[in-house]
């Protein structure tokens, strides 16, 4: 991805969060050579932690500003937490560490709060455009009770970044693509690449709006030898053992082969749909599509049912792109 990335020549690469798996020195040192790459081909490295980036141990703080922090360039920091803000071409960046607060994860301390605020002020006195992001989420639309547990815990901050007329926040977490819309902001959740859609994200901002669409790594031409047939490989295991388990559920309930297949083929459907951001497109045919209340039959005791109906009763927008105009 590195190497796409370079071809690609963008002003800046993001990643929201959950950079490493459980923030192991090895594994952060790693991740920043490959970074270091990028940066060294006049890409500037904008990366903020998620809570699985150091998880307050000690070790896994201090790898993160010994490989990180030298690779980011903070036009200020926070004295509280690794939230800083950088300028692009008339756009304030504002990355946040929510992951850092008190033990903490999707909180912001007092401090960090107070630092906020004066960094939205300052870009309000320039009339600077506002790129929030963050790790855990800030809107998810109609479907926020659902969500709850995704969203950053601090009270009143949709309503302060709408204050300050911030109508852009990107984030992760949730590991899928998504767009999500509450009044006049945005919200674009960025799936993890190596889930079965392997996508990046390419967003532009001007003085008109943004545009947004997602782009496929192309593990063919910048992945080494044997790395695509490896990840198709990782991929076709991964979707055997998941829906292995769906298969015993039908089982368990008695189904014949014939029906097993039907709930099997709408079950994959639905969760090819929402790992690539489509859902909004093709949750009307799933709540209709004839084969529903049978899968239903299978899944409803078991917290898929109810999941799968309140996401396709309010999926999140079309994941792939996003387009408008500043207000």
């Amino acid at each position: 991805m590195a190497d796409q990335v370079i071809a690609m020549k963008p002003d800046a690469f993001i990643m929201t969060g959950d950079n490493t798996n459980n923030a192991r020195p090895e594994d952060v040192k790693e991740l920043a050579g490959k970074l270091k790459k990028i940066k060294d081909a006049s890409i500037e490295i904008i990366l903020i932690p998620g809570n699985h980036d150091y998880g307050q141990s000690d070790a896994s703080i201090a790898a993160y500003e010994e490989y990180f922090l030298p690779l980011l360039d903070m036009d200020e920091k926070d004295p509280a937490s690794f939230s800083y803000v950088t300028e692009h071409g008339g756009v304030t960046i504002l990355a946040m560490d929510d992951s850092h607060a008190e033990d903490s994860s999707g909180y912001f301390s007092d401090k960090t709060m107070q630092w906020l605020k004066k960094q939205l002020e300052k870009a309000k006195q320039k009339r600077s455009r506002v790129l929030f992001l963050s790790h855990h989420n800030i809107i998810c639309g109609q479907a926020e009770k659902m969500y709850a547990s995704y969203l950053i815990q601090n009270k009143g901050l949709f309503e302060l970044l709408k204050k300050y007329d911030v109508s852009l926040c990107m984030s992760g977490h949730q590991h899928n693509q998504a767009v999500w819309h509450k009044d006049d902001m945005y919200e674009i959740l960025n799936d993890m690449p190596l889930q079965a859609s392997h996508t990046i994200g390419l967003l532009e901002m001007n003085d008109e709006g943004v545009r947004y669409h997602t782009e496929e790594i192309d593990l063919k031409k910048y992945g080494a030898a044997g790395v695509y047939e490896k990840a198709m490989d990782l991929i076709s295991r991964q979707s055997a053992a998941s829906l292995s388990a769906f298969e015993k559920l039908c089982s368990d309930k008695d189904l014949t082969r014939e029906e097993t297949d039907k709930v099997m083929n709408l079950i994959s459907f639905f969760f090819a749909s929402y790992s690539e951001g489509r859902l909004a497109e093709d949750a009307d045919d799933i709540l209709h599509h004839p084969d529903y209340q049978l899968m239903q039959s299978v899944l409803w005791d078991k917290n898929y049912g109810p999941w799968i109906e309140e996401l396709c009763k309010n999926p999140p927008a079309d994941g792939t792109h996003l387009e408008f105009t500043w207000k």
